[in-house]
């Protein structure tokens, strides 16, 4: 399908126009898949829908990969929704209630809080904002530093932690981007190397942390913390039940989730390979998919019985549970099929080969992880959405990279340049979810928290291209970039921060 040229394109760019002028993922997504298999079957609109029914959405949902990331991507929903209703995430958020007595140590406790919520964004957003808020007001802590602490540790952490609600979705992107790129290597190997180039995820947890740590303040986040720090009075706290049966309710489920994923990529990835042999390739010569899917499926049974079983919940309280969490992945779904169903048609006009010899010859590769997390980051600011900005530009970003560099490190930090511009440009968006739910959560006026937390999501952005995104482009190592973006983090906190 090459001699279309440039037009292969044409989906993709639509895409991207029609989640900006729309704000609608699903609709533009949808459209883009029309308009490819438009184009395969050669201009017939009704030919085309039909075609992007049959076979490329079906084909996307029925791949059996596929189904093992819908599967896990449900289960671990399911998980966080009994882990919910039975008190256990909030139980977990009262034992660091109990530790907090000053200003910086609420502070600090509620950026731990969000790092210990790492396994959904929602979650985070909503259970540590609604818990935390009455020590803030106790303490002198705005509702806008509660509402940042919330939001930038929710998104980030949930994409960088090996096992989260965003894993399955992030993994089933990479697999078909590899494909796409003529790869058979194995989709969560590479996502988990790719971890140390999410940039902007990583420094802006530890830029909450400084600013935590430091009780130094910027911008407008200065002037809510100085008239919080004036107004507040002794608040009435909620109790949160610290219980046994609560606390292990947190705690168990998530254990045994990462404890078995782990376990079955050991044991798995381990079988003929001698006994020196690197992570990264255990990782490899294992199948992740499987051990997502068994991992997932131990950790709902675990959560249901654990929460039966103490009386935390009825079992039949503890399914409605785990079938309301499900229920909330519907729309992350219906994104993901779309998404797999545009690679595919991506796939099918050839998208990536024009895009190559169009590029390949004028681009840099060096500046390439650059250049994705800047128009990653305007997707996801225009969009309001980190998923549909994956969603739109995996299936572009890594063919284009193994198109025009040989080297490991370039796909690496191009992928990883996707999915944290898309946190970035998340976090800066007004109409984002996740912004929206951290206002809520912390009980926070929304024009508020934007505009407060709005310059130091700047300033990480910043850090993460200066200290991310183009040393790692010309291939400095990641064990020099990461302590030294971690240090630009603390000397702004402390050096452009006032005390409030």
């Amino acid at each position: 399908m090459n001699e279309l040229g440039l037009f292969a394109l044409t989906p993709a760019v639509l895409a991207v126009v029609l989640a900006l002028w729309t704000r609608h993922v699903i609709l533009s997504l949808g459209a883009s898949v029309w308009l490819g298999a438009t184009l395969v079957v050669g201009g017939n609109p009704l030919a085309g829908l039909a075609h992007a029914v049959d076979p490329f959405l079906l084909d996307a949902i029925a791949d059996r990969d596929h189904v093992k990331v819908t599967v896990f991507s449900l289960l671990v929903a399911a998980t966080v929704g009994v882990m919910g209703a039975g008190g256990g995430t909030k139980a977990l958020v009262g034992l660091f209630v109990k530790l907090a007595k000053t200003r910086r140590s609420g502070m600090v406790a509620s950026w731990i809080a969000g790092l210990l919520v790492f396994f959904d964004d929602y979650a985070n957003c909503l259970i540590v904002g609604s818990s935390m808020r009455g020590l803030c007001d106790r303490l002198g802590i705005s509702r806008a530093k509660l509402a940042y602490i919330v939001d930038s540790t929710a998104a980030p952490i949930a994409s960088i932690a090996l096992v989260s609600t965003w894993v399955g979705y992030e993994v089933g992107l990479m697999k078909d981007g590899l494909e796409a790129a003529g790869q058979t290597m194995d989709a969560y190997a590479f996502f988990v190397e790719g971890i140390g180039y999410r940039s902007y995820c990583i420094f802006t947890i530890f830029f909450v942390g400084a600013i935590a740590l430091s009780g130094r303040d910027f911008g407008p986040m200065h002037d809510a913390e100085v008239r919080a720090r004036s107004e507040h009075a002794a608040v009435e706290l909620s109790p949160l039940d610290t219980s046994v049966s609560k606390v292990l309710l947190g705690i168990l489920p998530i254990a045994v989730l990462i404890g078995v994923t782990f376990g079955k990529l050991w044991v798995d990835g381990s079988e003929g390979l001698p006994a020196d042999a690197k992570l990264f390739e255990v990782l490899g010569n294992a199948d992740g998919y499987d051990a997502m899917l068994q991992a997932s499926l131990s950790s709902t049974v675990v959560a249901v019985l654990l929460a039966s079983a103490s009386r935390v919940l009825t079992p039949m309280a503890a399914l409605d549970a785990a079938m309301k969490g499900m229920t909330q992945l519907f729309e992350a779904l219906c994104v993901l099929f779309l998404a797999w169903s545009l690679g595919s048609a991506m796939g099918a006009l050839g998208a990536a080969d024009v895009l190559v010899a169009t590029l390949g010859d004028s681009l840099n590769p060096a500046l390439l992880p650059t250049l994705t997390f800047v128009v990653a980051s305007a997707t996801a600011f225009a969009t309001g959405t980190s998923f549909g900005t994956m969603g739109i530009l995996i299936p572009l970003v890594l063919p284009l990279s193994f198109g025009i560099s040989d080297d490991m490190v370039i796909h690496l930090a191009s992928s990883g340049a996707v999915l944290a511009g898309a946190c970035w440009g998340d976090h800066c968006s007004p109409i984002s979810d996740t912004t929206v739910l951290s206002s809520a959560g912390a009980d926070c006026d929304h024009v508020e928290h934007v505009r407060t937390q709005l310059p130091y999501a700047l300033a990480c952005g910043a850090i993460a291209i200066l200290f991310g995104t183009l040393p790692a482009g010309f291939g400095v190592s990641l064990w020099l970039t990461i302590p030294a973006g971690i240090a630009a983090c603390f000397a702004v906190a402390w050096g452009v921060g006032r005390r409030v």
